[in-house]
């Protein structure tokens, strides 16, 4: 019963707010990532927990360097949520995700220079509100 109840305030404050403005990307990222290009994806994109819990928008970034990366966010309709699509998450090969209070984020990347995508990682954590 707990979580019908804080499902239906996400939805209810999901319904009653703005969209959330997109996520300032940065153009450089420790370990020699450069920012590529960003995009807004249409709700439907985003993964099925994502979607079950509720967002607000969805973005994603790609980034070049050692390898590439894509990092993909997701406004949270609520702060609780993300540590709920954390736990739901199914993990994957060269995938991490993390949630600060306003987004669920999602890094995917290709690259043998390990170092250089924890910096990467590292970076975004902090530039986004931290790890959770």
């Amino acid at each position: 019963m707990h979580r019908c109840k804080w499902f239906f305030l996400a939805l209810l404050a999901a319904g009653c707010s703005s969209p959330p403005a997109a996520p300032a990307f940065p153009a450089a990222v420790a370990g020699g990532w450069n920012l590529k290009g960003s995009q807004s994806l249409p709700m439907e994109s985003a993964p099925e927990v994502v979607r079950r819990l509720g967002t607000r928008g969805c973005w994603r970034a790609t980034y070049e360097g050692p390898g590439s990366a894509t990092v993909e966010m997701y406004a949270l309709a609520a702060s609780a949520l993300g540590f709920e699509m954390v736990q739901r998450w199914r993990p994957v090969a060269e995938t991490v995700v993390w949630y600060t209070p306003r987004y669920f984020v999602v890094v995917k990347w290709q690259s043998p220079d390990r170092a250089a995508v924890s910096a990467l990682i590292r970076d975004l954590q902090k530039g986004f509100g931290g790890r959770q």
